[in-house]
């Protein structure tokens, strides 16, 4: 498993370890308590209280195992932050020590085989097709509880369970253990390496569970450095019991100087039996409008979309939201070698 420790190997990401491994969990009154707001950067500072060291926000007291890292008087930057695991305090950076100051040893070869993996169509999203998953239950035990636990069901499909869906993609895993969540069943890779484990080695599945794994593993590490530019990226499957597996991506640029939100990018990309393969692009320009751009390699299927605009607008309407502008493109979206160049560069590629 690609865990925290293997990720420190890396010099380049060695500040969004710190972030991710220094994280403080927040109940909504703490954080109240505290005035501290969404996207704030706060300043605490390191005292010794008896034998102990305390972390000093706002002139109160926090228990934080990480303080023992540090030594009476040292100041930290936080920054309050959001996430599908409630609130916390992230640490954006530390004072540097002799010890920061080692050169650090160069990345495995895993970790950059897995930052440098060539663009290909997602092997989870093939696996986890509409009828693929029973091809797979069908050649070990146990494949049953990914079914019981990460297959939605389009038909039913609600907010909450896309939020479930996110929670269990295998993004989180470690993350969730530096901050010591709670966690409910196992996540898509967890399961995906059970699975492995249990393969025989003749069988062919093998290499596409290990695809599978890798491709999750390098979307994490993707993620991690869209952090260390200060954007949001996350990229993930979202698999059903009675439909396609649906390509998902979000991001956000990085906040200015003056704290002004900006654009959520959402892409979907699936390949439906009746209406064949599509994209979707979703801009929040506010927290009411949205512009969305579609691509539709048939033509029938365009039509149909184009027809049915002021239905979406209405069932949006019911949530709050105002579609701005709908293109609907009678083709395919562009390949990622058109505009595929590094973090952030989601919002421009397809899935």
């Amino acid at each position: 498993m690609l865990g925290p420790e293997q990720i420190n190997l890396s010099p380049r990401l060695t500040p969004i370890f710190l972030e991710g491994s220094a994280s403080i969990p927040l109940s909504d009154p703490a954080a109240k308590a505290l005035g501290l707001k969404d996207g704030q950067i706060i300043q605490a500072v390191i005292a010794a209280r008896g034998a102990l060291l305390k972390l000093i926000l706002n002139n109160k007291e926090l228990e934080w195992p990480g303080s023992s890292r540090f030594k009476p008087g040292d100041k930290l930057d936080f920054r309050v932050e959001t996430s599908i695991f409630g609130r916390s305090l992230v640490l954006i950076g530390r004072p540097m020590t002799s010890a920061s100051n080692n050169s650090s040893p160069p990345p495995s070869a895993r970790l950059l085989s897995l930052m440098h993996r060539p663009a290909q169509p997602s092997i989870l999203a093939g696996m986890l097709k509409l009828g693929g998953f029973d091809t797979l239950r069908a050649q070990i035990s146990g494949s049953e509880q990914l079914g019981a636990n990460l297959l939605l069901s389009m038909a039913k499909l609600s907010p909450q369970m896309v939020k479930r869906g996110l929670a269990n993609s295998g993004l989180f895993g470690e993350q969730r253990i530096a901050v010591g969540a709670v966690t409910q069943g196992l996540d898509i890779k967890q399961l995906l390496r059970s699975l492995l484990r249990s393969m025989p080695l003749q069988s062919p599945f093998r290499s596409d569970l290990e695809g599978a794994i890798d491709e999750v593993e390098s979307r994490q590490l993707e993620s991690l450095q869209a952090q260390q530019s200060k954007e949001l990226s996350y990229s993930f499957v979202l698999p059903f019991m009675d439909a396609n597996a649906v390509e998902i991506e979000l991001y956000r640029e990085a906040l200015n100087l003056s704290g002004a939100g900006r654009d959520w990018v959402i892409n979907l990309h699936t390949e439906s039996p009746g209406l064949g393969e599509l994209w979707l692009k979703t801009t929040l320009k506010s927290a009411a409008n949205i512009e969305m751009v579609m691509w539709a390699p048939r033509i029938d299927v365009a039509e149909r979309a184009r027809e049915a605009t002021s239905e979406l607008e209405y069932e949006l309407q019911r949530f709050g939201l105002n579609l701005e502008k709908l293109d609907v493109l009678n083709a395919p979206r562009p390949s990622l070698s058109e505009g595929l160049g590094g973090s952030g560069q989601v919002v421009d590629v397809s899935t």
